[in-house]
C-alpha cells in the first residue's frame, strides 16, 4: 500500500534508517537505496513488512492495535486483524501471500514481529499539498 508520509529524522550513523510520521505512527523503517530525504518533507512511499526468519504470527487477546518498536532497532511488534493476505494496524495495512498461510486465524486480532520495516520512496510530494 502506498501512504504518504513526512520525514522526522534521518540517523547520520546509519544512512539506510529514517524515522517517518503516518499520523498516528512514528515508523524507523530501512532503506534498501539510500537517497537524498529533507527532514520535514513529505514523500509517496510504500511499507513493507521483512522477516529473516519463519514468519510467526498467534491469535492475539488484545483487541487493540498497535505498532511498537523493539529496543533501539528496526524491529517491531504488531497487533492488529488479519484479513485474507492483509494485516491491519488502524491507518497502516501490509499486503503479503505470506499471510494466506494463516487463514485459520483470518478475520482474527492477531500479533507479529518483523524483523523491519522496508521503505521504498517513490516520489516528493509538494509542500504546498501540506
Amino acid at each position: 500500500m502506498k501512504y504518504f508520509a513526512r520525514v522526522v529524522a534521518l540517523n547520520p550513523y546509519v544512512e539506510e534508517e529514517v524515522t517517518l510520521s503516518f499520523g498516528e505512527y512514528e515508523i524507523c523503517c530501512f532503506i534498501n537505496e539510500p537517497k537524498v530525504f529533507v527532514i520535514g518533507e513529505v514523500y509517496l512511499v510504500e511499507l513493507v513488512l521483512m522477516f529473516f526468519d519463519d514468519i510467526e504470527i498467534k491469535q492475539s487477546n488484545d483487541h487493540v492495535m498497535s505498532l511498537t518498536q523493539i529496543g533501539n532497532s528496526f524491529a517491531y511488534q504488531l497487533n492488529g486483524k488479519l484479513l485474507d493476505n492483509k494485516f491491519i494496524v488502524t491507518n497502516l495495512v501490509f499486503e503479503d501471500d505470506l499471510f494466506y498461510q494463516y487463514s485459520h486465524i483470518v478475520n482474527q486480532y492477531v500479533m507479529l514481529k518483523s524483523d523491519r520495516i522496508n521503505v521504498e520512496i517513490i516520489e516528493s510530494i509538494s509542500h504546498e499539498l501540506f
